[in-house]
């Protein structure tokens, strides 16, 4: 077994949810790519209301998609 030592600061721990000084690289790479995903979730959502986009029904979303792949197939 091999050992990494990271340091990081009391925020990016925080942001991180990296509460214990010792764990695994997998349970690391999740909490990572938990952040990340979050990053992108609050990106997509100002996009969407930066565009008008965030007030649309599920219907109209439907709608969209389903324009999207008719133009895709030739319908």
């Amino acid at each position: 077994m091999s050992t990494l030592t990271i340091t990081l600061t009391d925020e990016q721990a925080a942001r991180y949810g990296l509460q214990s000084d010792s764990m695994t690289l997998d349970q690391l790479v999740d909490k990572i790519k938990t952040e990340v995903a979050r990053d992108a979730l609050h990106k997509c959502q100002s996009i969407a209301e930066t565009n008008g986009l965030s007030g649309m029904s599920s219907d109209e979303i439907n709608a969209e998609i389903e324009a999207v792949r008719n133009a895709k197939t030739g319908h």
